[in-house]
């Protein structure tokens, strides 16, 4: 009995503190003190909201969508567009069509449609990933609710997660050993829309930009001077029948769609073979903004090495809208 009793104690405390934020509703989801499930939290705001809100319009991608806000998105959409990003942490091609299976199953109006494609991370997995923070929401993934909860039982049972959560959450303090496990950023969620900002990031760089960069110089790898080309074919048959199926919801629904492929800090070029299936498949609707290019040069643009700042996102906003209204006309 005294033995087993810790363990007793702190299955309790997981019913209780729920600090992955899975097992009761929450009005928000923001300054999380623990990284959350990203794809759970889209997910269910989404699931509680559409019917409010009535979305048409989505964006869909890993955490680089942070840099796609749908206030800025809406101003290239009709006066009707209700916009809502749809995205998950480290996003593959298998979460972005399940969702917009999703959608067509709940017969909501997909009126417009941005999917942010990214070399690293989009193609790798073709089914429901695992661990914690990547594992789709069971409506998603259709597999039972006990089997997806068992990845969070287990990640908190993980003796570097409690050490790292008990010594926050009893001092309030975050230390070096807490990563991967504790946010020390201040994350904040849009009710409505569900977009995703990082408050302190972009402040500290506003209020000065040369000593943020500065003091993060070590993390700004240097690039090849001459572009490389991702000599790796990542879109596989597999993806090739999700981007099949997934065109054809946007014809039934007669959705209005851009697809983006990342300007990412690293500067490789988009394979040129995946190029030609995405543009088989999808013909002018795909916009490649990979290698380099005026967005990927400058480090300024960047967080840090894996996501690009707000006003890029609003620069390939204004180039996939304001050129094609251009070429219309």
């Amino acid at each position: 009995m005294l033995y087993l009793a810790p363990f007793f104690l702190l299955t309790i405390s997981y019913f209780l503190l729920d600090p992955f934020k899975i097992l009761r509703p929450y009005s928000t989801y923001s300054n999380s003190k623990v990284i959350l499930n990203r794809d759970f939290i889209s997910t269910e705001t989404f699931l509680k909201k559409k019917d409010v809100y009535r979305y048409n319009s989505f964006i869909f991608g890993s955490s680089r969508t942070l840099a796609f806000k749908p206030t800025s998105w809406v101003k290239y959409l009709g006066d009707d567009s209700r916009p809502f990003l749809f995205d998950a942490s480290g996003e593959s091609l298998f979460g972005i069509y399940k969702k917009i299976k999703l959608l067509d199953s709940l017969n909501v109006d997909i009126k417009n449609v941005l999917i942010i494609l990214c070399r690293d991370v989009s193609f790798p997995k073709s089914d429901n990933q695992k661990g914690h923070l990547f594992i789709k929401h069971p409506v998603l993934s259709g597999e039972k609710k006990l089997d997806f909860h068992k990845h969070f039982l287990s990640a908190y049972f993980t003796p570097s997660f409690l050490v790292s959560y008990y010594v926050n959450y009893l001092s309030g303090n975050y230390y070096s050993f807490m990563k991967g496990y504790i946010e020390n950023r201040n994350i904040i969620f849009d009710n409505s829309t569900n977009a995703l900002s990082i408050a302190d990031q972009e402040v500290n760089i506003e209020k000065n930009e040369a000593r943020y960069y500065r003091e993060n110089a070590s993390i700004f790898y240097p690039r090849s001077a001459i572009e490389i080309t991702d000599s790796i074919p990542r879109i596989q048959e597999i993806h090739v029948n999700l981007f099949r199926e997934m065109k054809e919801i946007f014809s039934k629904h007669k959705t209005v769609y851009r697809i983006v492929i990342s300007p990412l800090y690293e500067q490789i070029k988009f394979n040129f073979n995946d190029s030609k299936r995405l543009n088989d498949i999808f013909e002018s609707n795909v916009y490649d903004f990979s290698g380099k290019n005026f967005l990927t040069e400058k480090i300024e643009n960047y967080y840090e090495t894996s996501h690009y700042r707000p006003f890029v996102g609003d620069s390939i906003l204004k180039y996939l809208y304001e050129r094609d209204r251009l070429i219309t006309k």
